[in-house]
């Protein structure tokens, strides 16, 4: 049985682009899965499990970024994917202003 392959697109909503923080949580987050992962932005494809391919991508804040996932898993890696980047990285966002508030 060959590989299942789902592409699904988003666009970088970061006035930052796609930066350290988001970059490092979706690539914790892609290597929850068994699928293979890629991100491609213009011609360029990196590794979504790797923080600095994902960094060599350049995709600033407007950037169109195809999300590939190739195997079993592939649905399940790239629902959870555009879910954490419709959150827009909420995650991240409670954990920085959680070491914020004055105790």
């Amino acid at each position: 049985m060959a590989d299942l392959v789902i592409t699904k697109s988003f666009v970088v909503t970061s006035k930052n682009g796609l930066h350290i923080r988001p970059a490092e949580q979706l690539a914790r987050l892609a290597n929850r899965f068994a699928a293979h992962i890629g991100l491609i932005h213009e011609s360029q494809r990196v590794d979504a499990k790797s923080i600095m391919e994902m960094l060599t991508l350049g995709a600033r804040e407007g950037a169109c970024v195809v999300i590939e996932a190739r195997g079993s898993d592939a649905q399940e890696a790239v629902d959870a994917i555009l879910a954490l980047v419709q959150s827009e990285f909420a995650e991240q966002a409670t954990e920085a202003t959680s070491g914020d508030s004055p105790s």
